[in-house]
C-alpha cells in the first residue's frame, strides 16, 4: 500500500481513483494537479506516520476526524484555495507526529509519565519519570536518570520491545485490543533497575496508557 501510494506521489495523482470521484470534494482533488499531489502526499506521510506509532487508534481517529470535516465543508461546492489550505495544514501535521506520550495513575500517591520518539520502525527513544501527584518536581524514579536524555530500545516482535544496558533490562509490552488500537503498554524491569528509582519504595514497573490528544488541524 505505502508503494502505491509512494507511486501515486510520484506521478503527480491522489491516492484514490479520480475515474470513481463522486464527492465534490474528490471531484475538486481531481481537477487540480496541485491538489492531487498534496492528497498522495498526505496519505503517503499518513501511512509512514501509522507504521511506526503505536498508538494507533488515536491517531486514525485524528485522520477520520480531519477527513470527515473536509467532506463536510465541500458537501455541495469546494473553494479549492481552501482545500489547498487545509492539505497544507493537514501535512503539517502529520509531520509533527514522531513523539507520544503515555502515563500509569490508579489513583494511588505518585504518576509515571512515559515519554516515547520514535527513529525508525525498528529503534525508538524513551524516557520515564515517576513524580509525586501533588508535586510534580519531586521525583521518585528517572530513567535515565538526566532529565532530559533518552534511551534506545529497540523492536523484538508484533508486541514487544526491549531495551538492555548491562544488568539493566526494560521490556515493552503492547496490548492491542481487536480493532487493533492500543489498550496497554506493560514496562517490566529487571531487579537491576531499581536503582533508577533512589529510596527502594518505587519501580519503573508499570501499565500505561495513552496521553496523546490529537486534534485534526481542522477543527
Amino acid at each position: 500500500m505505502i508503494t502505491l501510494l509512494l507511486l501515486a506521489a510520484a506521478a503527480g495523482g491522489p491516492s484514490f481513483d479520480c475515474a470513481k470521484a463522486s464527492h465534490p470534494l474528490e471531484k475538486t482533488i481531481c481537477a487540480s494537479p496541485k491538489l492531487s499531489k498534496l492528497d498522495a502526499d498526505v496519505a503517503a506521510l499518513y501511512r509512514e506516520r501509522l507504521s511506526v506509532l503505536f498508538d494507533k487508534g488515536n491517531f486514525r481517529g485524528q485522520q477520520r476526524d480531519w477527513q470527515a470535516l473536509m467532506r463536510r465543508s465541500c458537501a455541495k461546492t469546494c473553494d479549492a484555495k481552501k482545500v489547498e489550505e487545509d492539505y497544507e495544514g493537514q501535512l503539517t501535521n502529520l509531520q509533527g507526529f514522531e513523539t507520544e506520550d503515555f502515563e500509569a495513575n490508579y489513583k494511588t500517591a505518585d504518576i509515571a509519565y512515559l515519554h516515547v520518539e520514535h527513529r525508525n520502525a525498528r529503534e525508538f527513544l524513551f524516557s520515564l519519570r515517576r513524580s509525586s501527584v501533588d508535586d510534580d518536581s519531586k521525583n521518585y524514579c528517572m530513567l535515565p536518570k538526566n532529565d532530559g536524555d533518552s534511551l534506545v530500545a529497540t523492536i523484538t516482535g508484533p508486541t514487544s520491545a526491549r531495551w538492555t544496558s548491562g544488568a539493566d533490562t526494560v521490556d515493552f509490552t503492547f496490548k492491542y485490543d481487536k480493532s487493533g488500537a492500543l489498550t496497554e503498554l506493560v514496562l517490566t524491569g529487571s531487579p537491576a533497575t531499581k536503582r533508577f528509582c533512589p529510596g527502594g519504595n518505587y519501580r519503573i514497573d508499570d501499565r500505561f496508557i495513552s496521553a496523546n490528544n490529537w486534534v485534526a488541524p481542522n477543527q
